[in-house]
């Protein structure tokens, strides 16, 4: 497995980004959307997974279901894989 595409790679990807601001403790589960990340920022987070991850995330992925934590975000990316 890709270790940039853990949980804990995606928190560090979202801030490296500037997506959204995470504390330093952030959990694999905790909520993306409740920690600030919006439609603007699912946008924005689309394009950065395609160039992170060579991953194209389609309607389809761009839910709460699939990106709502760091830990969904990365298996919705390893499952595209």
């Amino acid at each position: 497995m890709d270790p940039a595409c853990d949980a804990d790679g995606i928190v560090a990807m979202l801030r490296d980004e500037g997506i959204v601001e995470l504390p330093a403790d952030f959990p694999a589960d905790g909520d993306l959307f409740a920690a600030g990340m919006d439609s603007m920022a699912v946008m924005q987070l689309i394009v950065v997974v395609e160039e992170h991850h060579g991953v194209a995330l389609g309607p389809a992925e761009a839910t709460r279901e699939s990106l709502g934590t760091p830990a969904r975000l990365a298996a919705t990316i390893r499952a595209r894989q």
